[in-house]
């Protein structure tokens, strides 16, 4: 089958990215040392364009999981940032060579997300310590270079951590996942901490409600079936329980994300009960409720553990879902990636689902970015042969939409428009690579833009 691939064996974490800068998403996977091949390190897969993989590249490393592929250092290429016990590595490119930079976190670190904390336009890494009860954080320069660690006390046991601006003053806060959570608000001098109502052992910030403002979900799998609570953002850093939701025993990792394309993020839950599931995806109704639970079944070979990443791969403008299993020796189990397509009515698929739904020659239209990169703004020129609904978004790398640049019914001939990089509300985006994604009709069609300073 098309989207089974064979990997090297004790794979660990996937991301996806447009790491070539070709306009469609690339596998960067993660794997540790195996003592019976003796390589470990990272392992890279190309996209021809239309959701079909080949090798790319392969670094050695004996040490650490990429877990974000993201411009901290490069403006135009992207970094791989993984952790090693009590530090954070960053592997920049020019496109051709490799630099590594290591920097320190602190003792038992075991956690760490990425955001820009201080409002520099620079992305800071923040981090966790279970075992010594504390959340952390260093400060990007922005000359390839750190501040010391700066370390903070809790209360409660950290289990996860991440970053987004919850109140729209330009700083990412922090979210840290707990018995109780806890938010951390950046401020001009320091931080102001609140606590929210319940536990969770995973955190996400995300416009559940589509309102143009970051609320909360956090999901806890202590009980016989985990809990899922979301929070809304009534500004003036109050965040309501709002509602929750049951998820079936024998859940762990999740992930929010739109994989309908109506705005709304949704709740896809990867299962550590090998042998009965393989995802549990909820879609988001609306006004902070889930519909009922789809089971997603993925075969079970054997694997130690999976590792699951959501990105649009094929091009047909919705987000698939990839999972990478864990193989320790290769006689017992296949080491494999998988994934599983998203064709947008519900049902994933074995193979890309490409066909009309990305031509990026077709003869009905045509999408060209100018300049590109660019620091202030940059046009977007198309072209519509057939009078047809038509939208042109602005999306990060996961789909998720950004901006509405253009949406008219009845669409034909030359058009332009310019994205002037920045969101919905008027809020500057960060430096890095974006989407621009033109929707003629059923037709779909991406570009690639990179904004620097």
């Amino acid at each position: 089958m098309r989207s089974i691939y064979n990997i090297p064996m004790q794979a660990n974490a996937v991301c996806a990215v447009d790491y070539d800068l070709d306009g469609d998403m690339d596998l960067i996977i993660s794997h540790g040392i195996n003592k019976y091949t003796y390589w470990g390190g990272i392992y890279m897969m190309k996209n021809d364009g239309y959701g079909h993989f080949m090798f790319l590249d392969s670094i050695y490393d004996t040490t650490g999981w990429v877990i974000y592929a993201d411009t901290v250092f490069s403006k135009t290429y992207y970094d791989l940032i993984f952790q090693i016990p009590n530090r954070i590595n960053i592997l920049t490119t020019d496109g051709e060579n490799y630099t590594e930079s290591s920097f320190c976190l602190g003792e038992h670190v075991n956690d760490f997300a990425l955001g820009d904390v201080d409002g520099n336009g620079f992305l800071d890494v923040v981090f966790i310590s279970s075992l010594e009860q504390y959340w952390g954080i260093i400060y990007n320069q922005g000359n390839d270079s750190f501040s010391s660690p700066t370390y903070y006390e809790m209360d409660n046991v950290p289990g996860d951590i991440t970053c987004g601006d919850l109140n729209n003053d330009g700083r990412s806060d922090i979210l840290i996942g707990s018995l109780l959570c806890e938010i951390w608000y950046s401020t001009e001098s320091d931080f102001s901490k609140q606590i929210l109502n319940y536990s969770g052992s995973n955190v996400s910030i995300n416009d559940l409600d589509n309102d143009g403002d970051k609320d909360i979900i956090t999901f806890s799998d202590l009980y016989a079936a985990g809990i899922c609570c979301m929070y809304e953002n009534r500004g003036n850093n109050i965040f309501d329980s709002v509602n929750s939701f049951r998820v079936p025993e024998g859940c762990s990792d999740f992930f929010v994300t739109d994989f309908n394309n109506d705005s709304l993020p949704d709740a896809l839950f990867l299962t550590y009960n090998f042998n009965e599931k393989g995802y549990i995806l909820y879609y988001n109704q609306g006004n902070f409720h889930m519909g009922e639970a789809q089971v997603i079944p993925i075969k079970y070979y054997g694997e130690a553990r999976r590792f699951m990443y959501c990105a649009d791969m094929d091009g047909n403008g919705y987000t698939d879902i990839i999972t990478t299993r864990q193989v320790f020796d290769t006689t017992v189990a296949p080491s494999s990636l998988e994934i599983l397509f998203n064709d947008g009515h519900g049902n994933f698929v074995e193979n890309p689902l490409t066909g009309t739904e990305k031509n990026l020659s077709s003869d009905n239209i045509a999408l060209t970015c100018y300049p590109n990169p660019f620091t202030e703004k940059t046009t977007i020129k198309y072209t519509i042969n057939e009078k047809c609904n038509t939208t042109v978004s602005v999306c990060d790398l996961n789909g998720r939409k950004i901006k509405t640049l253009f949406n008219n019914k009845f669409t034909i001939g030359n058009q332009k428009t310019t994205w002037d990089g920045t969101d919905q509300n008027g809020k500057e985006v960060t430096n890095g690579t974006y989407l621009i994604r033109l929707q003629a009709g059923r037709q779909v069609t991406t570009r690639t833009v990179v904004k620097i300073n």
